[in-house]
This record gives structure tokens, sequence and C-alpha cells, in this order.
């Protein structure tokens, strides 16, 4: 077995950093071993540190004493899926396919394997930023529920801070671009299936559309993809199409520059403090659309809810490299050609 290296050593001191105050560290045969003390209170501490290392894929052992703690490390990282992960996801695949299908009549296949797709590419961009930048966070919670999609999304928590903004961007936009694009493709595929359809919207089956209060892009790709719509007639999209819609809107939504939202983690990071004051310009543009949608009433309350102010990095003085960003502001811009004004009236 290779032996355990300098870099691994550093790489766990980082990791616990937050916690104790790493006196020394060894490498004792295939172990890392820690001399650590703590910052602050005992109890809670060794229990987040638990969670961050067997979350990390970590195995290991505490032997501890009044003043300080000997953790012992494997370096060789054991990945396992938890087993509440799995069934989430299993319980969201299908209230995804069912629900849907007993709503608009979909087969079902199409729509479920593409917003499952959107869903799992957007967290597990997340989750591999994280890992990348030293950041442990849970695997993603998928969310079942009864309305019309099958879902309310997917999350994943944080489980070590953000040591900078750097981080902060990196982690906050790589969701939403890697989903973003996994959207676009499922619109443009499922957009090229759609059809333009006269007569009542509410007798057909599937989901009926008008370009009145849609984002840029869906105004931008429908006529140039479908065609134009002539007076009395309406869009029918596909279930890809539809499903990339929905992308389009939850992606959107994370980009607002609220609180612990991704958008929040990217302005924050770009902007640093001002960050409040879009929040809270956002907050009120919500509460002001909510006239065109009540929809977005209940996102301004849940806005309110989570807290408008992002808290801040353990150190906001490092400034974020070039290729954050870049990501941070291509986040945005999918922001501005994603964002629907009246999605549902």
């Amino acid at each position: 077995m290779k032996p355990p290296s300098e870099k691994q050593a550093n790489q766990l001191a980082t990791l616990v950093a937050d916690l104790y105050v790493v006196d020394a560290y060894y490498l004792q045969q295939n172990q890392i071993v820690l001399s650590l003390r703590n910052r602050y209170d005992r109890v809670k501490s060794v229990k987040l540190l638990k969670d961050r290392l067997k979350l990390a894929g970590y195995r290991f052992t505490l032997s501890q004493s009044e003043n300080a703690l000997l953790l012992s490390v494997d370096p060789k990282k054991h990945i396992a899926i938890p087993r509440l992960n799995i069934i989430l996801f299993l319980a969201t695949l299908g209230t995804v396919f069912f629900v849907p299908r007993m709503i608009f009549g979909w087969d079902g296949y199409i729509f479920t394997t593409a917003l499952m797709s959107i869903l799992l590419f957007h967290e597990m961009g997340h989750f591999v930023a994280s890992r990348r930048r030293g950041i442990i966070t849970s695997w993603p919670y998928f969310i079942p529920a009864p309305n019309i999609i099958g879902t309310f999304g997917a999350l994943i928590k944080s489980k070590s801070p953000f040591r900078n903004r750097r981080d902060l961007i990196e982690v906050g936009a790589s969701g939403p671009i890697v989903g973003w694009f996994v959207a676009l493709g499922w619109l443009i595929y499922g957009l090229s299936k759609s059809t333009v359809l006269t007569g009542d919207p509410t007798a057909v089956v599937g989901m009926p559309f008008s370009l009145d209060g849609e984002s840029i892009l869906i105004k931008t790709l429908v006529p140039i993809l479908i065609g134009s719509a002539p007076a009395d007639s309406f869009y029918l999209f596909s279930e890809a199409a539809f499903a990339g819609w929905v992308g389009l809107l939850v992606t959107a939504l994370n980009m607002l520059p609220i609180g612990q939202l991704d958008g929040g983690h990217v302005v924050y990071g770009l902007a640093h403090k001002k960050q409040v004051t879009l929040g809270w310009l956002a907050c009120g543009g919500l509460f002001i659309f909510g006239f065109q949608s009540m929809m977005w009433w209940v996102w301004g309350a849940m806005a309110l809810i989570m807290k408008v102010p992002h808290p801040p990095t353990l150190d906001d003085r490092i400034a974020p490299s070039t290729f954050a960003k870049i990501m941070g502001w291509t986040a945005l811009l999918i922001l501005v050609l994603s964002f629907t004004p009246v999605p549902f009236q």
C-alpha cells in the first residue's frame, strides 16, 4: 500500500482547521495522525468532525484527552452513497414519473429522464466542485413532491465552511452552469418535437404555451425551432421541451442573489458586501412580479425566511481568481437569459 504523503496530511489539516488548532501531524505507516486542540465546544466539534470525515470517505479513529484530540486517518477514501440519499432519489424518480403522467397524460419516460438528468447534473456540479476545492458536502438529497412536476428539486448540505470567495463562486456557479447546459440540450431537442395548434388549449393532452411572460431564451428559440404561432393558436410542448423549460426556470430561481441560493453565493463572491443590497432589490422584484404570477410571492416569502444577507467566508480578503470570475459572470448571464417573469398565471 502506498504510504501517506505530506500533501494528504496538509489537506486533512486544512479540512479540520476551522474546528481545531492543528498542533502537529505525523505519518505513521498507512495512517496520518493529527494532534488537535479544541477551538470551540468539544462535543459539538467532535460531532461535526465525524460527520465531515465520514462524508469525505475517510476511515478514522479518535483518542481524546481533556485538552487534546488525536485523530488517526486512513488517507485512502472509501466513498459510499448513504441509504437515505438513495431512497429519496428513487422516491423522486417515482413521483416525477407518475404525477405529471396523471396530470398531462404523457408516457412519462422522456420527461422523467430529462428532468432527473437536469437535477442530477446540477447537484453533481456542486458536489464535484466542492470536492475539488476541498469543501465537504453531503450527497444530493432529492425531494419528491405531489406538484405538477413531481419534485421540489434537490439540494446538498455543506459540512465544512467556505474558505474564501473564490471557493464560494466556483461551488455556487458550477451547479447552475452544468445543469443549464443539460436543460438547454433537452429544450432544443424537445422543441424540435413540439408543434403549433389551434383551438381550445385546455382540450389537449400536454402542456400548452404562449410566449407571453416567457424568458429571453424561450422567446428566441421557440420561433426558430417551431415557427411562429398565428392568432388564436398556441404552442404544444413535448415532454422533453417542458422538462427543459422547467430546468431553465429552476436554474433562474437558484441564481437569484439571495442568501444561501446559488446566486447568493456567486454575487457575494463577486460583489462582496453589495450582495445585501442586490438581494433586497431581488426580493422587491419578486413581490412586484407576484402581481402577475402568485408564485413569486411564495418565493419572496421563502427568501425572507432564508435570510437575504449572505454570511462571510473564513477569509473574504482573498479576491476571486479570473477563472472564478468568468464562472460567476457566466452564471449571472444564465439568470438573465432564463428568468421567466410570468411562469404560471
